[in-house]
This record gives C-alpha cells, structure tokens and sequence, in this order.
C-alpha cells in the first residue's frame, strides 16, 4: 500500500469514526427540543446564540473551524478551543518528484531525513469587547518525531517537543454585520511571540550514549523572531450554504539569537460548507501554502550533514484538498460544544529540496462559546 492510500484510507478513517459517534449521540442531546426552528426569525439573533441552528450559526460565523482567525463573535461572548493535528511527511521531493535516499546521498548528503510525525495540540481564547472586534490568543504544545537514513545503511529516530510561538491577532470587521450574516469582510491583524524554543537538541544518531547535537530547523519549536502576521478575511452565506477565502502571511522580522530568520510564509484558503441536517454540515477547503528560504544560518549546524539544516532548501509551495465534519450541539447537557474533525491530502508540492514533502494530515477539535 502507498503512504498515500495509507493516509487516505487513515483519514476517511478517523473521520468516519467522529462521524459515527456523534450522530449516534445527538439524537439524545437533542432528545425534548424542536428539529427546525420558527420560519419566520427575528431580524436580531436571541442573546443566546447557543439555542440557533448550525446554520444560523455558519451565518454567525460562530463555527469555523481550522481556519486561523475565520470568524468572529458578538460584543460579549467569549470562546475556549482545543484542536488537534496530526501531520505525516514521507518523500524526498525536488521540485515536484520525489527522489530516493541514494540519489540524496549521491549530492553529498551523509544523512536523510525519511519521514516525521508531527502532533499538535492547539490551544486558544477568543473574546469580543464589542461587535467589530474579536481579540484571539492560540499556543500549540508540539510533539515531534523524524526519522534518519545515512548513507551506511543505518536507520535512527529523534524526538522533540514542548511549545511553540504564542500568537495574537485581533479581527476587525470593516464590512458587513455578524448579527446579519451575509458578506462580510474581516480584516486580521496578528503577531507572533518568540516563545518557543529554537535550540532544541536530542542525542547524536538518536544514541543516549552519545552527546547532545542540536536539531535541525524543521525540529526546533518556533522561531526566535517577532512576526507580523496581516491577512483578509472574506465570509459569505446564501441558504443552507456557507463560504469564505482568507489570505494570511507570516512575515519574519529582524533575526534571532542564533543567527538566522525563517522564510516568509503565505497561506490562501478557500472553502464551503452546506447543511446537511440542523446539527451537521461537511465542509472541503483548498489550501495553498508558500513558504521562502532561511535568511542567515545557525553555525550549530554547519557541520550537520543533512538536507534539513542547509537553508537554502527550505523553499516550497504547496496545495491540499481538505474535508471537515462539523457538529453542533443546540441543546441538552451538550449545548453550545462545538466539534470538528478534518483530514486532506497534498494534491501539489514543489519543493526545493532535497526537502521532506508532506504525506497526509488528519485532526479534530473542540470549541465552547459563552
């Protein structure tokens, strides 16, 4: 089986199962309530937002997930959130074919990377001071693990984690009306704090005999920098149907302790969701990724014999296709949770590599409004 199939078949798998679970539970939370609601609404939303449909609440924009900064609440309501996400790279690309370990040794390299696993918790605070503004606060805790190949036939694992850069951002609505649904346009304002570590190390060819050695850029927790991180935000809804398109940029300012910046990084998404029934609505997105070379170098790893710490290999671009569930619970002891669960798959990558390309990605979450 290709790790392609593999990861297709992992995340039809997990979503599936959320899928599953949840419809079974929600006949019961909803167990006592109404199934549809008055044709004839208010022209203002009720104070609690938690008793309207999923999509009054996508015209809302309450439920957005795994979009960074989408959506935005009303004057006075706050939101705690969890998400998870797993992401599998395999694959040595150059440009957009992937090349063997032996034709990555053959270019001078004693040591390739050849997978990694990457978990991410995701952990964020929303609240809005008043119906244009929305503050948010997110911090993801990082569990990581990359897979070595040298060129003497040996096979070794190494391993970080712990926290990575607090990011805040404020979402001003400069068009249109959260308590009208409809279009609106959502200006992001953000910036990223160095709180993650940037000299992370594991034991040399993963041996605990051995001396510590530092990490190589892909490993290491954040970015030692400020960052700025600007974006637009376009939300829009007609009937049963939701929609959006954001542009956000992650852009690198002076340079760190060690020496060197991260490239620039520029995400576009667009996405829709429609409502299959009051409480769920699957959603697909298109994501476009472009991420620049390292400026400077860390002289820790002048001598590291891989790929991942030159930096003049760490330019790419990129597109996934991704699928979300959406569940929202109206009523009962689950009323006002929020669950989503989403996996894809790279449908392009070009990498300038030798370079470890992305394989699948697969994730849920949890939000809570009050």
């Amino acid at each position: 089986m290709s790790r392609a199939t593999e990861g297709h078949r992992v995340c039809l798998g997990v979503m599936g199962a959320v899928a599953v679970l949840l419809a079974a539970a929600a006949p019961g939370a909803l167990a006592g309530m109404p199934m549809a609601l008055p044709c004839c609404a208010p022209a203002e939303p009720p104070a609690d937002l938690t008793g309207l449909s999923l999509d009054q609440l996508y015209n809302l924009d309450i439920v957005q997930p795994n979009i960074l900064g989408g959506h935005t609440h009303p004057a006075g309501q706050t939101m705690f959130g969890y998400d998870y996400m797993h992401t599998r790279e395999s694959g040595i690309y150059q440009g957009a074919h992937t090349i063997s370990p032996q034709q990555a040794f053959a270019e001078g390299f004693a040591t390739v990377h050849i997978g990694m696993n990457m978990d991410m918790h995701m952990f964020d605070v929303m609240n809005a001071p008043t119906e244009w503004l929305t503050l948010m606060a997110m911090i993801p805790y990082k569990h990581m693990t990359m897979q070595h190949e040298t060129s003497a036939g040996t096979f070794f694992t190494q391993h970080d984690e712990g926290f990575g850069d607090l990011q805040l951002m404020g979402l001003w609505t400069i068009f249109g009306d959260i308590r009208k649904g409809g279009n609106r346009l959502v200006l992001n304002t953000g910036i990223s704090v160095p709180t993650g570590a940037i000299d992370e190390r594991d034991h040399k060819e993963g041996d605990p005999n051995k001396p510590l050695a530092e990490l190589e850029y892909p490993m290491q927790l954040g970015s030692g920098t400020w960052d700025l991180m600007p974006g637009l935000t376009y939300l829009g809804d007609w009937g049963k149907w939701s929609w959006g398109a954001q542009t956000i940029e992650t852009l690198r300012t002076g340079r760190n302790y060690h020496h060197y910046r991260l490239g620039n990084e520029y995400d576009a998404s667009a996405w829709g969701s429609y409502e299959v029934a009051e409480w769920f609505a699957p959603s697909v997105r298109l994501e476009f990724s472009r991420f620049n070379d390292i400026h400077g170098a860390d002289p820790a790893l002048a001598a590291n014999p891989t790929p991942e710490a030159r930096t003049y290999l760490r330019a790419g671009q990129r597109l996934d296709l991704l699928f979300g569930l959406n569940f929202y619970v109206p009523g009962g002891w689950l009323k006002g949770l929020r669950v989503t669960a989403q996996g894809g798959l790279p449908v392009f990558q070009n990498l300038k590599g030798p370079q470890l390309g992305t394989a699948w990605t697969v994730g849920g979450g949890l939000t809570y409004a009050f």
